[in-house]
């Protein structure tokens, strides 16, 4: 394949696999965000009078062409191509003549290839987004089911006070619901448009950056030529920053699964479907499936450092190293996306197991309770305390789901505040819809012109 840059001399063939290989792999996920901003690229410089009528007509013919393409997975990558840019402008060019080689004017390849990163992160952010947003739904259910189900609570893994499956549940279901806003975050520094920023210095014809940003669906544009190019892969970090910690409270999750299925706790039943075996015990039934969920964190952190580490030092302007930072940008995401669906099949696969909750809730975890009953009759906590303590007898009362009731300040096991929680999935589920459904509508608009 032709070079965009080819002039009288010709790249030596492994600096070239070098320099290409893996990123065509990862470009191939960008081919229709390409698309899409050469669309709007194509429009722009119609609208400035760069392209007339019949040119942008035949170019955007094309533009669709390949497209339809794609979604019959006809159109890919191949070694030998220089990169996803150059296959779309040379496709165009041999179809639909000289007007392939127009559409380029008034930008660069890098920042297109930025565009397209910025609109591939906005769509999975999206889909992280809303599987997030299904996982708090999953929790919010269980936690009510099982909200006055007694539990142990611990405190440095030795049993500390009572507590409840609803308490525990629902612990993670605010967690989830805090890291949406993680998620908020890193939607809304990503979704700027780069177009039109160029090889970090612009260009020398009045471009409408304005224009492009609108159609292509951009909450804002992203100023300075120069900052673009050197706020990429800080970006991108902030990003993968965004999805840790989601991926931090799956971590804890599935570290309390595997936990609290073991036999010596046995607090939940496990649907089998989700175990493997050994090759050598025919006992087994391992909860395989929790210890890889509880490992990604490490991956995930692998990436941001990867990514952070690679615009240090850097000069400003475009430099190729920026290249480097797609892999760990979309292994994040990706991850992200199959970590959440993943624990969101594991919480509908459990069920407490109350005979042994039950069995586990034993006098010493009422010793707290015991002393600050002292307290209503006139101790103060401190001799309380060390009365309790001292004597080691604890009383354990005969009506658990009272005890828990007692707890009746926000928080504690006898006012969780469930069904706040189902309000502030509501309320996000509606932001979530109103963004998608503009990014959608913004895409819908500018291919199909509706």
């Amino acid at each position: 394949m032709t070079k965009l840059w080819e002039k009288n001399w010709k790249l030596n063939e492994e600096v070239e696999s070098f320099e290409t290989k893996d990123d065509l792999e990862m470009d191939q996920k960008l081919v229709k965000f390409d698309i899409y901003g050469s669309i709007a690229q194509t429009k722009m410089l119609n609208k400035i009078g760069l392209l007339t009528k019949d040119e942008t007509d035949r170019a955007i013919k094309g533009l669709s062409e390949i497209l339809l393409l794609v979604e019959k997975d006809k159109f890919r990558l191949e070694l030998g191509d220089e990169d996803i840019h150059t296959k779309i402008e040379n496709f165009i060019t041999e179809k639909y003549g000289e007007v392939g080689k127009k559409i380029h004017t008034g930008r660069s390849r890098s920042d297109q290839v930025l565009t397209d990163m910025r609109l591939y992160t906005k769509s999975k952010i999206i889909e992280i987004w809303g599987e997030l947003l299904k996982l708090s739904r999953s929790f919010y259910t269980f936690s009510e089911k099982y909200e006055f189900v007694p539990m142990p609570g611990y405190t440095h893994m030795q049993k500390a006070m009572l507590s409840s499956v609803g308490m525990w549940a629902s612990a993670f279901l605010e967690a989830f619901l805090e890291d949406v806003y993680s998620i908020k975050v890193a939607f809304e520094i990503n979704d700027k448009s780069p177009l039109g920023s160029a090889a970090s210095y612009g260009v020398p014809i009045c471009i409408d950056r304005d224009y492009t940003a609108k159609i292509l669906g951009f909450a804002k544009i992203q100023k300075n030529s120069l900052n673009t190019h050197n706020s990429r892969i800080k970006i991108e970090s902030g990003v993968i920053s965004g999805l840790i910690p989601i991926l931090m409270d799956i971590n804890r999750f599935a570290s309390d699964i595997m936990l609290f299925t073991t036999s010596e706790y046995g607090f939940f039943n496990i649907d089998e479907s989700l175990c493997s075996g050994s090759s050598i015990m025919p006992q087994k039934k391992n909860v395989d499936v929790a210890e890889l969920l509880r490992s990604k964190i490490h991956l995930l952190i692998g990436y941001y450092i990867q990514s952070v580490s690679i615009p240090n030092n850097l000069f400003s302007g475009y430099s190729r190293d920026f290249q480097d930072g797609k892999k760990p940008l979309f292994m994040s995401l990706d991850l992200a996306s199959e970590c959440i669906k993943i624990t969101n099949i594991l919480i509908n696969g459990i069920k407490p197991n109350i005979y042994n909750l039950n069995k586990s809730i034993t006098p010493e975890l009422f010793a707290t309770y015991n002393a600050i009953k002292m307290t209503s009759e006139g101790k103060s906590f401190r001799d309380a305390y060390r009365i309790i303590g001292n004597s080691k007898k604890y009383n354990k009362p005969q009506n658990i789901r009272s005890v828990l009731n007692e707890s009746s300040h926000l928080g504690g096991t006898g006012n969780l505040g469930i069904k706040l929680y189902f309000k502030d999935i509501v309320k996000e589920e509606k932001i979530l819809n109103i963004k998608s459904k503009e990014f959608e509508d913004a895409i819908e608009k500018l291919v199909y012109g509706r």
